[in-house]
């Protein structure tokens, strides 16, 4: 019997098993749905209550404010360019012109037109948004908005420009953002810089960040004999990305509740990466899970795969998530190699090489192989950002579920894992983390029945839960 082990890392494909769950989903009546831009606007608005524009325009706002943090600009070996979602979905990170154009997506997907605007003093890469028949300008990046001075609508930069004390007086007149300036940036910069803008107008994206995604989609695809296991937490050097260390320099200040459109981050410390595992172990005595293996001149017997000669097995793991790493297990009866394809099977290399093939999506493994393979497993971690993941809250949540089950003898089911809070002062300003106390770790599980599932999570406690984990598995139903 021969063993191999190596190591590797992985990115998407559009080939569809007939085993497989295809556009794996999982959404709270509690959380936002970032699943597309479409879903995403119209659940933040939803979940703001918000009526007119400007109320609308700040309740996105507020929400990508949550969702990512500022640190460098997501750049891909190819085709080096990363979309809204993407970004979202996979790093959850960005420099003010990457910020903003994922705030001009969401804005154009809400039927507004928007523009960039850049600054000179300092240099700063801002947008403005259009409805009600002016500009308006939001800065998801500096962490600000101001109402006019009579509060009839957000200003723009025109305004601000023309009446600094839009601005310098903002926060003795109520006019300010939330979250105002909190990551240290000072009026006195604002001012500055709109009275430096040019405005740019209209463009396809910035820097490394298109304006739409283009080849990448959030939809999970799982294999039978499959689990993905999203965290809340970082593992060591876990991040797809070269250099260093993906995280908010700013480390919490720019915390807030926002019990309307959270989640609420402070159990996780300073922002950073956050990664998930994927573990893949087909049952070659199952049918379902064989639905999803590839063979030519193979089949199986007796629980493992037996070749007709020189027999192939191709194992796809296309995910949305970027890999980190991996390691492959496989065992043979005779003799077998081990090829793996980061480009959906458009090529392939050795793995006995165990290159690096840090942040892909289109992970494919091939076995080739005389007499029999016996054991194949694959285990990875990949990156994901929490900040766009469901969440549960205090009190009852409503978790639907849903996916393409293409085969009655599959099982898919959905995990929850968390752990009850309670802060020493539920009224508390600072969300630092400090003052709580956490409870034992609690799991729920959930099969599909069919293609969809709708249960009941109740969380106790006297505030938001700290996150541990979102799993979605597929497996041969015994």
């Amino acid at each position: 019997m021969r063993r191999h082990l190596f190591s590797a890392i992985a990115i998407l494909s559009t080939f569809t098993a007939s085993g497989a769950v295809d556009n794996f989903k999982v959404t709270t009546d509690q959380s936002v749905d970032a699943s597309s831009l479409e879903t995403l606007v119209q659940s933040v608005v939803a979940r703001a209550g918000a009526k007119t524009n400007d109320q609308k325009a700040v309740a996105i706002y507020e929400w990508l404010h949550q969702a990512i943090f500022h640190w460098a600009y997501a750049v891909e070996p190819e085709p080096q360019f990363v979309g809204p979602l993407k970004l979202l979905h996979v790093y959850g990170w960005g420099l003010c012109g990457g910020e903003h154009t994922v705030l001009k997506a969401m804005f154009e997907t809400a039927g507004w037109e928007c523009r960039y605007v850049g600054w000179s003093d300092p240099g700063h890469t801002t947008i403005e948004v259009k409805y009600d028949g002016s500009w308006h300008y939001l800065d998801v990046f500096l962490k600000c908005y101001f109402w006019s001075k009579d509060k009839s609508h957000i200003a723009s930069q025109e305004e601000i420009a023309a009446d600094p004390t839009i601005v310098l007086n903002a926060v003795k007149e109520g006019r300010a953002a939330r979250e105002h300036l909190c990551c240290g940036d000072s009026p006195e910069g604002v001012i500055s810089g709109v009275k430096s803008r040019k405005v740019v107008g209209d463009s396809k994206g910035w820097a490394s960040v298109t304006w739409r995604d283009e080849g990448w989609a959030p939809a999970l695809r799982l294999p039978c004999g499959a689990a993905l296991r999203l965290e809340w937490k970082a593992a060591d050097n876990g991040f797809a990305v070269n250099g260093k260390a993906p995280q908010h320099s700013c480390g919490m200040k720019d915390f807030r509740e926002n019990p309307v459109l959270g989640p609420l981050l402070e159990h996780y410390g300073p922002r950073n990466w956050s990664n998930g595992n994927l573990r893949y172990s087909p049952d070659f005595s199952q049918a379902a899970d064989l639905a999803d293996v590839e063979l030519t001149n193979a089949k199986a017997v007796g629980g493992k795969l037996v070749a007709n000669g020189n027999g192939t097995a191709i194992f796809r793991l296309p995910l949305p998530y970027a890999y980190v790493n991996a390691t492959l297990q496989a065992a043979f009866s005779g003799e077998g190699k081990l090829s793996f394809s980061t480009d959906g099977g458009k090529t392939w290399k050795p793995c006995d090489t165990a290159p690096i093939v840090k942040q892909k999506y289109d992970l494919c493994f091939k076995a080739e192989f005389v007499g029999a393979l016996e054991k194949f497993r694959v285990e990875a971690l990949v990156e994901h950002n929490r900040g766009v993941q469901p969440y549960l809250v205090l009190g009852k949540n409503r978790v639907t579920s849903s996916g393409d089950v293409s085969k009655q003898d599959a099982v898919a089911s959905v995990s929850f894992g968390w752990q009850e809070a309670t802060a020493a002062n539920p009224k508390r300003q600072q969300w630092n983390g400090a003052g709580i106390t956490y409870g034992p770790e609690q799991t729920a599980m959930h099969d599909l029945a069919g293609n969809s599932a709708n249960f009941e999570i109740q969380v106790a406690g006297n505030t938001a839960p700290k996150m541990l984990f979102i799993e979605r598995a597929v497996h041969a139903r015994k």
